[in-house]
């Protein structure tokens, strides 16, 4: 073998091996959820504005992040017991757990099915959502940080009670009656695991 041939057959090498451990450095990398993440589910009245906020999700994802961007999500699952989210208010949250149906479905989940990064700071996250025994696609807004290996999410995206079969609720003999238009939003930490989901 000539040195040309040697020394292409040697930069070749080198460029794979250069960019096979690039993919590794930047390959995706389980998380799961960290902390104490928020979810919030916010809706108007007739009588005033309200909110119910829940403290206690699970949830895994499989992440690639370079430095402190997301450069991509392949999956990702968070889930909540319906009845985690309070009001402060135990009649409301009461009337809100029977629109919820949840001694029939007790809990809410949101199943990733894509995710498009913008600027490695902000994406759409696109995928399932589960209220109620009922399933409808849903784009979350995404904003992220991520400092010391800990990847935090902030979003939310708008929802209706009858997008998911749900009647929007009432009170006081009706005369109090819920809007149909809500919003949902996160504030969530994932930390990094060393087993894949």
């Amino acid at each position: 073998m000539n040195t040309s041939k040697a020394l292409k057959l040697i930069s070749f090498f080198s460029l794979f091996l250069g960019l096979s451990f690039a993919n590794l450095l930047y390959a995706q990398a389980p998380y799961k959820l960290a902390g104490k993440p928020e979810i919030k589910v916010m809706g108007g009245s007739t009588l005033h504005d309200w909110e119910m906020v829940s403290a206690q999700s699970q949830g895994k994802a499989e992440m690639t992040v370079e430095g402190s961007a997301i450069t991509g999500v392949s999956a990702a699952q968070v889930s909540l017991k319906a009845e985690s989210l309070k009001s402060g208010k135990d009649k409301m949250d009461g009337i809100a757990y029977e629109t919820l149906k949840t001694k029939k479905h007790p809990n809410i989940q949101f199943t990733l099915t894509s995710y498009k990064n913008l600027d490695g700071k902000k994406g759409l996250a696109t995928g399932n959502l589960t209220i109620a025994g009922t399933t409808k696609p849903v784009t979350l807004a995404v904003n992220s940080v991520v400092k010391n290996g800990v990847v935090s999410l902030t979003g939310e995206a708008p929802i209706k009670f009858s997008d998911f079969n749900m009647a929007a609720p009432t009170a006081v003999f009706g005369t109090i009656k819920t809007t149909n238009d809500l919003k949902i939003q996160f504030k969530v930490n994932f930390q990094q695991v060393n087993s894949s989901i």
